[in-house]
């Protein structure tokens, strides 16, 4: 094992902050939403590979060994005298900037400790640590057993096709981490059961127009519905209500509802607009029939928010309860002219679920309830033995920095982790301080909200523990 002096550690990290700094700057100012249909360039659109074109270009400029896998996924490279690997996987496309910033999204704000702009937390600061680790090693001419190698996505956000890509034609590393969840070690990656729920019957001229999209994978913060107006409608309209917003278009009754998003498999951090005007329309008697039913059983979905109203809620120790949550509605219009209602969800459940007869019970229950399902994704769950050395060993790291006693876990997002043999998510997130009062308005600061942002604290601290953490799991025994 590499001798490891924390103290000069802690030092270089510090000296090299503000140079991190100005490098995630430079690639956050590159808008990089994967492009997967109608890309302007291939194979993701003109900002992924921008940006995966600069990082690679800093690293060539650094001296490392670089190679770009078609636009795909790129790596930079710190040599080691052995044939195995550590691969450090991060991504640099980001989701889609929405709308309602305070702060510019692609112009990278510095305040009160914090960065502001769009993938600075989600993942591009990740991938800039990343970078630092391997200037760490070659500013220190540490001679490694293990090749390290930082690999950089273009399409994490939007299945991770850019990672089918790599695995269906090159080699992994020996072992693989994944900067994209909390520290310590991620030992599990729950399963996705995902679906739209279709109407059996068409909505009538009742319901104008139905609108809540904020993302497949995000508890949506607006939702509206355009109901046809009439006296009687309109009076049961009446009354405030939290967050909901109603008015008169000449012969329409326009609904919108707020809340607050979040990341669908932790809807308990937002709020749902959709569960909220679900609930508007439910209580105030505004629809019947069919017409009501979709509003009811979007309404169950999201206050349950365990699968139980579709009969697949489960759990386990490791992992907890089942997620599942609502997170789109709209009117898909059939060649007749009528427009069929589409209620749709993501789910995550527990990693030793693999086996449950999740589209068999969820299809017989929507059926009862005058639907049909498509499953438009199930992507089996994943899981690395807590009990390996490297855990272990990242696990002590993690905890003797921060002060803490840690222990691995599962999480409900998903990470490259699940696409890649031999691999683990390993930070960055940890528990810190609240944003300074005024910083953030609610809903705002977080990864996938307007103004995501991350502490530069917590940039500091994962490139501290990364720098040790290579160096200790670099003196194991990965191959084999």
């Amino acid at each position: 094992m590499q001798k490891i002096d924390r103290e000069e550690i802690r030092e270089w990290v510090a000296a090299n902050m503000p140079d991190l700094v100005e490098t995630l700057k430079e690639i956050c100012r590159i808008p990089s939403v994967a492009q997967t249909e109608n890309a302007d360039c291939a194979p993701y659109g003109e900002g992924c590979k921008r940006v995966l074109r600069e990082m690679l270009r800093m690293g060539e400029k650094e001296g490392f060994s670089t190679r770009n896998f078609e636009d795909y996924v790129g790596r930079i490279s710190y040599p080691g005298r052995g044939s195995g690997s550590i691969g450090i996987w991060c991504h640099l496309d980001v989701v889609e900037e929405g709308e309602d910033w305070d702060y510019p999204p692609y112009e990278p704000t510095v305040k009160d400790g914090y960065m502001i702009a769009r993938g600075c937390q989600d993942n591009k600061s990740s991938a800039a640590m990343g970078f630092y680790v391997l200037k760490y090693m070659k500013e220190h001419g540490i001679t490694l057993n293990h090749t390290l190698e930082l690999y950089l996505g273009t399409c994490e956000e939007q299945g991770m096709c850019d990672l089918d890509y790599y695995v269906a034609h090159y080699d992994c590393p020996t072992l693989s981490l994944v900067p994209d969840s909390g520290f310590p070690v991620c030992c599990g990656e729950r399963g996705s059961f995902n679906g739209n729920l279709e109407g059996d019957i068409c909505l009538t001229e009742e319901v104008a127009d139905i609108i809540c999209d904020c993302g497949q994978y995000t508890i949506p913060d607006k939702a509206q519905v355009v109901l046809r107006y009439t006296r009687e409608r309109w009076e049961k309209c009446q009354g405030p209500e939290e967050k909901v917003e109603v008015s008169r278009e000449g012969s329409t009754i326009r609904i919108l509802a707020g809340g607050i998003s979040s990341q669908a498999a932790n809807p308990a951090k937002g709020d749902s607009a959709l569960g909220r005007l679900a609930g508007f329309v439910c209580e105030r008697e505004l629809l019947e029939g069919g017409d009501l039913s979709v509003f009811a059983l979007a309404r169950e979905i999201c206050s349950d928010c365990q699968g139980t109203t579709l009969g697949v809620c489960c759990e386990d120790a490791i992992s907890g309860s089942m997620v599942l949550a609502a997170t789109q509605l709209s009117l898909r219009k059939e060649p007749d002219g009528s427009r069929r209602p589409v209620l749709g969800f993501i789910s995550k459940f527990p990693v030793t679920a693999n086996e449950f007869p999740f589209e068999e019970r969820a299809r017989a229950e929507a059926a009862v309830r005058g639907f049909r399902l498509e499953v438009t994704r199930f992507s089996r769950a994943s899981c690395f033995d807590p009990a390996h050395p490297a855990v272990k060993v990242l696990t002590a790291c993690s905890n003797q920095v921060l002060g803490r006693q840690d222990v691995p876990f599962v999480m409900s997002g998903g990470t490259y982790a699940r696409k890649l043999p031999r691999a683990f998510a390993f930070g960055t997130g940890m528990p810190l301080p609240k944003p300074p009062a005024g910083l953030f308005r609610p809903g705002h600061g977080d990864y996938h909200q307007p103004d995501e942002s991350i502490a530069l604290e917590r940039i500091r601290m994962a490139l501290e523990i990364y720098i040790q953490g290579m160096l200790e799991i670099d003196g194991l025994v990965l191959e084999g």
